[in-house]
């Protein structure tokens, strides 16, 4: 939990904080109050990953609710691997327009397999992406951006993600975006699938 206070951004994907692990919210809370965007990707529109008012400030509880989303896309169902692919496509666009977008380093020494990747990437065209996604090019190459611009990423992921018949898809292209600018294994980065209630 010490990495969400080092983290530069956080993006989630397919799970809701207020109804499923609301212990969350204030670290979430926390995370927004310092300035670090959180990029949410969820069908569902839910009140608390857009703005919350912690029980824990008698202050916030009369007064504004904290903002915590600072960029909310509304994924079509079963479109989350789509839109991932589609940033890491928008990031392979930026390494080759202006370079040190991704970490060659950390590519070459811990991964494996990453020509192929590339190529599946560039396989797929953006009509192709958007349709699956139900996401514009233009709100795709918006997020990666922002993960482009943080050098330590936090990236979130619920039941949304695996129970699905394209969940362990989806969780390999997570993990493809993490790797490709070195977010695992240093301090204010990593995958963190959430699980919320008591008795999981």
């Amino acid at each position: 939990l010490e990495d969400f206070d080092h983290c530069d951004a956080i993006f989630s994907f397919g799970h809701n904080p207020g109804t499923n692990h609301p212990r969350m919210l204030a670290t979430l809370r926390a995370a927004s109050l310092r300035g670090a965007p959180i990029v949410v990707f969820n069908p569902l529109k839910e009140r608390s990953l857009e703005r919350f008012k912690s029980p824990q400030h008698a202050l916030e509880m009369v007064g504004k609710a904290v903002p915590i989303a600072s960029h909310y896309y509304q994924v079509k169902v079963g479109g989350d691997a789509a839109v991932v692919k589609g940033m890491m496509k928008a990031l392979l666009a930026m390494e080759e327009a202006r370079g040190g977008v991704l970490d060659r380093a950390f590519i070459d020494e811990h991964t494996e397999g990453f020509d192929q990747l590339v190529a599946d990437i560039e396989a797929c065209p953006w009509d192709e992406i958007e349709h699956i996604a139900g996401l514009s090019r233009a709100d795709i190459e918006a997020a990666a951006e922002v993960y482009a611009k943080a050098e330590r990423v936090i990236l979130c992921y619920g039941m949304g993600i695996t129970q699905h018949r394209h969940g362990t898809c989806n969780v390999h292209q997570l993990a493809n975006l993490l790797l490709m600018r070195g977010n695992i294994g240093k301090e204010g980065a990593g995958i963190c699938p959430v699980r919320g209630h008591s008795n999981v």
